[in-house]
């Protein structure tokens, strides 16, 4: 009756290292669905295990991007906080550092070809206005489509320009960040598919190049 009872046990352990390793494969093939024709899934395993980051939290990252994808037409402001959210999964700096993840993950992967947000603004809120450096922008998108729609729950993307009661397509939303003096130009139509593609295209530069 023992020996039974331990085959038993026994047998139940390779199940479940047999459903692990299933559900393990799975989840890779869903998360190289993003990057597919790019590489192949074997490049892609290779690359993943290669990785100087934590192979998991980029992962979660991937996944993070695929719902923000998911998103953005049923809730286009969740979709910018799941894009933003790319950053905190990858932890680049240190946990509880969301603002400082989220730069240095743009900063150091972000291909150089999409580098010119849709967002100008106007220094020190005088004319002329100019196109915002890949920095500044981004701690706009931080500011503005991240931490106001996650602590206030107001969303940029709810805003559509309008002139006596007119909306008006392809114009720029004019903004401002508390307490700074710059005034923004931020053309909100072009800002989340620009976003989506910077990141992305960020993911897959960490991807292939450490």
């Amino acid at each position: 009756m023992k020996i039974r009872e331990r085959e038993r046990k026994d047998n139940l352990h390779l199940i479940g290292e047999e459903e692990l390793i299933s559900n393990e494969d799975k989840l890779l093939k869903q998360v190289y669905s993003t990057f597919t024709g790019r590489l192949s899934f074997e490049d892609f395993q290779d690359k993943l295990n290669s990785l100087s980051v934590d192979k998991w939290d980029f992962v979660r990252a991937v996944m993070l991007y695929q719902q923000s994808v998911n998103c953005t037409k049923c809730n286009p402001n969740v979709g910018m906080v799941l894009l933003c959210s790319c950053a905190d999964a990858l932890r680049l700096v240190a946990e509880e550092r969301s603002r400082a993840n989220f730069m240095k993950f743009y900063l150091d992967y972000c291909p150089t070809s999409l580098r010119t947000p849709p967002i100008e603004y106007y220094p020190n809120g005088r004319t002329p206005k100019v196109t915002a450096p890949f920095d500044k922008a981004l701690y706009y998108i931080y500011k503005k489509f991240r931490c106001l729609y996650v602590h206030r729950g107001i969303g940029r993307l709810d805003i559509t320009p309008e002139i006596e009661g007119v909306e008006i397509i392809d114009f720029p939303l004019l903004d401002k960040i508390k307490g700074e003096s710059d005034a923004y130009a931020v053309y909100i139509e072009k800002v989340p598919e620009w976003f989506e593609k910077v990141t992305l295209e960020s993911l897959y530069t960490l991807l292939t190049t450490t």
